[in-house]
């Protein structure tokens, strides 16, 4: 369910991170993880390349995503060379963020799909930090756990429900995540 993909890191991959982990990326606070009415985990955002929709009878469908950060085109290079190196071709990118959540009292956040459309989800775990797996659930509701290693890039099937666990006490999550076809 939850394929592990090489990373290169590569001196772009190295210079990403230490402007994520730095003081100079703006971030933005969302309540949710989901539109649902249930408690669930609060995190910060930099949306890279925003998830547009539109409606068609009825129907919210994907509309051309726009980039929504000047650290777009550095972040869809060094995903496009973490895809590249483990021989992963995509035809558009649907999303791309960079999400930090920080501990809470709400465990885990609730499970749910980015899009309703086929599509893969890659996350990229950008810094060390314990708890705050990703849980991924098979259509039998059967869970797998990622392994939150720093610099570890997982991959799944998008039409699959997956969520998170909040991170250990004093920590924070940070992960690059990115929607693609």
């Amino acid at each position: 369910m939850i394929t592990y993909l090489k990373n290169p890191i590569t001196k772009e991959y190295k210079n990403l991170k230490e402007l994520v982990l730095g003081p100079y990326l703006h971030w933005f606070y969302l309540d949710k993880t989901t539109n649902s009415k249930n408690k669930d985990l609060s995190f910060f955002s930099h949306n890279l390349l925003s998830r547009q929709v539109h409606e068609i009878e009825g129907n919210k469908v994907p509309a051309i995503p726009v980039s929504t950060s000047p650290y777009f085109e550095k972040c869809y290079f060094i995903l496009k060379e973490i895809l590249d190196y483990n021989n992963i071709s995509f035809e558009v990118m649907y999303r791309m963020n960079i999400n930090l959540t920080l501990h809470s009292k709400i465990k885990e956040s609730i499970p749910h799909t980015d899009l309703n459309l086929p599509h893969k989800v890659v996350i990229v775990y950008l810094n060390e930090f314990t708890k705050g797996r990703t849980i991924v659930l098979r259509e039998d509701k059967q869970k797998f756990y990622s392994n939150t290693k720093e610099d570890n890039v997982i991959m799944f099937d998008g039409k699959l429900a997956h969520y998170q666990e909040s991170p250990d006490i004093y920590d924070k999550r940070i992960v690059m995540v990115a929607n693609f076809q």
